[in-house]
């Protein structure tokens, strides 16, 4: 992570661009409500616009309180539209709380894409980000990957 260079910092999220691996890597900070967490997904939206990659690590261990108010909107509008963007693979590290850890898996619910993957620590999402293969392009364009490939529960 010694190769990140900030785009954005603010008192409730940090983006940064991974110049070594070619991703975005969004950090959560504080508390959010729901205006908040649209909010500040509309600028990771908006920076990824900016710096396009395949690829986002999203880490939670800066974020306190619940987000559980916003799962389906995370789950459905805010990753649909990132995967429209052309994100393929998104790793999401949860804070050590169980309700942060909880509302991710429910907005896998949600979510029919990009592929997701959830980690206790950043060094695993980072391992899984640099050996995720790279999808076939009738998948970039719109075609669903097989269910098998989604790292969340089955639907």
């Amino acid at each position: 992570m010694e190769e990140l260079r900030c785009l954005l910092d603010t008192p409730g999220l940090r983006v940064s661009y991974d110049e070594a691996n070619g991703w975005l890597y969004n950090q959560w900070l504080g508390v959010h409500d729901a205006a908040s967490v649209q909010e500040h997904a509309a600028l990771i939206c908006s920076w990824h616009r900016k710096w396009p990659c395949r690829k986002i690590l999203s880490d939670h261990t800066g974020l306190a309180g619940s987000w559980q108010h916003s799962v389906p909107w995370i789950g459905g509008e805010y990753l649909d539209t990132l995967a429209e963007q052309g994100v393929e693979y998104f790793a999401w590290v949860y804070n050590k709380s169980y309700h942060d850890h909880t509302s991710m898996q429910q907005a896998l619910y949600y979510a029919t894409r990009p592929v997701i993957a959830i980690f206790e620590d950043v060094a695993s999402a980072y391992h899984w980000l640099q050996h995720c293969p790279a999808f076939p392009a009738a998948w970039r364009q719109g075609e669903k990957p097989p269910a098998t490939l989604n790292a969340g529960p089955s639907k």
